[in-house]
């Protein structure tokens, strides 16, 4: 689950407060509109309401190591993933964000553990742009040597189409946090993430 970038913390801890996060695997904090100060903030806040959660920073690898983050995603403008790796602990977990089947292969080849890919369907977060589609998602599966994350557009009914693919897992952000239902989303993700007869082509964890 990624923040939106469109809420206040207390709206977001006020949230989280009412739901089942233990159902969560990571959160990450995705606020790329605040500095390093604002992120540790939101960790710090956010942190006692997702306790059973991996806690990610999005970008900022000082905020990332101030509060001692297990797992940072880097974006275009971020460090390279080889960078990344020279500065941070090595049980730090580095995701790339990328947009091509060559792009997850170079970050691999930089070191990342994981690489996030999308938008894979029509998306709110990304207007204007179209999709990348099931088939390039399926593409870069079969390309990239780490975990593929899917992100984008992922409604309830796409889950299984998306894990077809043999990608890893899926990331939400509108799909959870800007539901009018958030801890009942949650819920039911998790149980269409439990139900699927499809196996992802590398584990995540």
């Amino acid at each position: 689950m990624l923040t939106t970038g469109q809420q206040k913390l207390t709206e977001v801890a006020h949230i989280a407060a009412a739901c089942p996060t233990a159902l969560v695997d990571v959160l990450h904090i995705r606020e790329k509109q605040h500095g390093a100060r604002e992120i540790t903030d939101w960790y710090a806040q956010l942190q006692p309401l997702f306790p059973s959660s991996a806690i990610y920073v999005n970008d900022r690898l000082d905020a990332a190591l101030a509060m001692q983050a297990p797992g940072v995603q880097l974006g275009y403008h971020s460090l390279s993933v080889r960078l990344s790796r020279l500065i941070l602990p090595a049980a730090v977990r580095i995701g790339c964000s990328v947009h091509s089947a060559a792009e997850a292969v170079e970050a691999a080849g930089q070191g990342a553990d994981y690489v996030m890919y999308g938008h894979v369907y029509e998306s709110g977060s990304k207007p204007g742009l179209a999709p990348r589609g099931i088939a390039a998602l399926a593409a870069v599966v079969e390309a990239c040597p780490i975990p593929v994350i899917a992100i984008g557009g992922i409604t309830l009914e796409r889950v299984d189409e998306v894990l077809s693919t043999g990608c890893s897992g899926i990331a939400l952000l509108s799909a959870i946090l800007l539901h009018p239902e958030p801890a009942q989303q949650i819920i039911r993700y998790r149980e269409a993430l439990n139900q699927t007869q499809y196996k992802p082509r590398r584990g995540y964890h």
